[in-house]
């Protein structure tokens, strides 16, 4: 019996197999849980890591003829079509072509069964049903493939062996990835969660805790701005809670639409929110500010009965250097807050510790070098 059939190679094909795809998936996961509707460069990279995987598992097969063979190279370009879509599976494809002889009765065979699966678009309608069938598809297409040889002598017994062992690490490997891409959407909701605030649906004060505590632990200048709704407590007395509610929510939206990617924006309290800028220097600290409350002043917020309201906010801008205490440059950012209070309401005040933004840039090329 040819060594592809002992126990030691299979077991190892089973685990190279299972690893290879459960660690790149975990590793794809680390930031978002990884889908077919995920960023383009992951499905990529997930289609690289099968393809390598392929190649790697076809050294160990069964030649019956010098284009066709039998090993378990076609399982991970299956499971990464069924977890990553049509891109990750033709990437892990064109890997094992190009490298493996390129037009083989082989990869034309694993051209027929992955182009089917894309037809069904199997990533989009996943079901353990899609599987099965696509396992039994696979297995009835091969062994009438083997024999329609000629010349050769089948060895049917091992070769239905080796199909029933690679249909249940197919479904090992499938239903461990299934439970995997469960698990890390769940985490990732109970994270989200955890750190959202359930009525504006942006940051909540634990999280801006957090974002403070990393900035001073790691000596990382930042602007600080806070942000006030002007007349809050009016527009709760005269059009109610809802209308408050509203208020809130559209002012969480704006500040999610206008907020960087590298920024940070949360609720800090009742109708106060706090928006954390990696930019530090006062030009653009201050048109940051001014962007959001003449984006504030400009919308229009359309309560449940229909009516329009209209509101201001006001906005006190400060600034976190390496070395301060982070809740000096928030008590900094508050009194410049109640100083835009006090000369009107909708406007944006600077605190004096701008002039000494400088200092963040030194530090921050002390801490580079």
């Amino acid at each position: 019996m040819p060594d592809i059939f002992s126990l030691t190679s299979l077991y190892a094909d089973i685990c190279v197999t299972y690893a290879t795809l459960s660690i790149s998936f975990f590793v794809l996961s680390r930031s978002e849980p990884f889908t077919f509707k995920g960023l383009h460069w992951k499905r990529v990279a997930f289609g690289l890591v099968a393809g390598m995987t392929a190649l790697y598992l076809r050294g160990n097969q069964l030649a019956l003829t010098d284009s066709l063979s039998f090993s378990f190279e076609m399982l991970p370009m299956i499971l990464v079509t069924f977890f990553g879509g049509w891109l990750s599976g033709l990437c892990s494809y064109v890997v094992a072509f190009f490298f493996s002889g390129m037009f083989t009765l082989n990869n034309l065979f694993i051209a027929i069964i992955l182009g089917t699966l894309f037809l069904f678009r199997v990533w989009q309608r996943r079901k353990h049903r899609e599987l099965y069938i696509t396992i039994v598809l696979v297995g009835i297409f091969r062994l009438a493939l083997v024999s329609g040889l000629h010349g050769i002598r089948v060895p049917w017994t091992e070769l239905i062996f080796y199909q029933v062992i690679a249909a249940l690490c197919m479904i090992l490997c499938y239903h461990a990835l299934n439970y995997k891409e469960i698990y890390m959407s769940k985490v990732f909701t109970i994270r989200v969660k955890a750190a959202t605030d359930e009525l504006t649906q942006i940051n909540n004060r634990a999280s801006i805790d957090y974002w403070l505590a990393q900035r001073q632990i790691q000596r990382e200048a930042c602007g600080l701005i806070l942000l006030d709704i002007d007349n809050f407590k009016r527009v709760n007395d005269t059009l109610g809670h809802l209308a408050g509610d509203r208020v809130l929510i559209e002012i969480g939206r704006l500040l999610r639409h206008l907020t960087r990617n590298e920024d940070f924006a949360g609720r800090y309290g009742g109708e106060e929110f706090l928006i954390m800028t990696s930019a530090y220097d006062p030009t653009t600290l201050l048109a940051i500010a001014e962007r959001i409350r003449h984006e504030v002043e400009d919308c229009v917020i359309i309560l449940e009965d229909g009516r329009e309201l209209k509101v201001t906010v006001s906005l006190g801008v400060s600034l976190y250097l390496p070395g301060m205490i982070i809740r000096k440059s928030l008590k900094l950012a508050d009194l410049s807050l109640y100083e835009a209070k006090r000369e009107g309401k909708n406007r944006v005040v600077a605190s004096s510790i701008l002039t000494l933004a400088t200092l963040g840039a030194r530090r921050h090329h002390s801490h580079r070098m």
